[in-house]
């Protein structure tokens, strides 16, 4: 009976029991390493976008909270009557040459404002105690239009709600209106829009080249008005006084 020989046997640890070499441990952790400067680097990059949002909520505070910003309730209140806005308007306040969408070809102030209008709006404007009026002579950049703006103080909104009653009527019957820079009056047809807010009456007169009558139905006439009486003189001038 034949006996193996122990020096020819040979055991061997199976390769799942073997220890890993100091290359195989350093490829293990390359994974987490990459997954851990992942999760770093878009902690940071989370961190810089709150930073970031909070500095433009921060800036858009600071505008909300400009004069320009105030609500249309509170700037009423703040131009109701000559009370509460005792300073006087001045030209460069309301048409600054070169500094508004219209070319200022001239400007005026009087106290006198019968010389801004003409007929029996004249009497009206004594009756309710006009103080000023702030006059310019205008062109508008995309049509060929001539106009003359202007800006009239009363005392108080009631006033100048009144007054703005009433060229309604003297307008339709003819018996009065405004006038143009020149100081003539305007012919029938002659495009006339108005607005009042606070103590203070805003109007345009509008004629084309040398005096022309514009057709009511100019489509470029709402734009006009928009533009200059809503925007520029209610939202630019009386919000700034503000």
């Amino acid at each position: 009976m034949r006996h193996a020989t122990p020096g020819l046997i040979r055991l061997s640890t199976p390769s799942r029991h073997r220890r890993p070499t100091r290359s195989q441990r350093h490829a293990w952790r390359e994974p987490y390493r990459t997954a851990h400067l992942l999760t770093r680097g878009l902690a940071a990059l989370i961190v810089l976008g709150i930073c970031v949002m909070l500095g433009v909520l921060f800036v858009a505070d600071e505008h909300d909270s400009t004069p320009s910003r105030l609500a249309a309730a509170e700037i009423d209140q703040l131009i109701a009557s000559r009370t509460v806005d005792p300073e006087p308007l001045t030209e460069a306040e309301v048409f600054p040459s070169g500094s508004t969408a219209f070319g200022v070809e001239e400007t005026g102030l009087t106290a006198d404002c019968t010389v801004a209008v003409t007929g029996a709006l004249r009497f009206t404007l004594q009756r309710y105690g006009c103080s000023q009026a702030v006059r310019a002579a205008l062109t508008v950049p995309y049509a060929d239009y001539r106009v003359t703006a202007g800006m009239l103080n009363l005392p108080d909104a009631t006033g100048a709600t009144a007054v703005g009653d009433q060229v309604r009527s003297l307008v339709e019957s003819g018996d009065g209106g405004f006038a143009l820079m020149s100081g003539e009056a305007t012919g029938a047809g002659t495009p006339v829009v108005w607005r009042t807010r606070g103590h203070y009456l805003m109007y345009c007169v509008i004629t084309g080249p040398d005096g022309a009558l514009v057709p009511a139905d100019e489509p470029q006439l709402d734009q006009l008005t928009h533009d200059l009486l809503d925007v520029y003189l209610s939202e630019t001038v009386l919000s700034r006084r503000a």
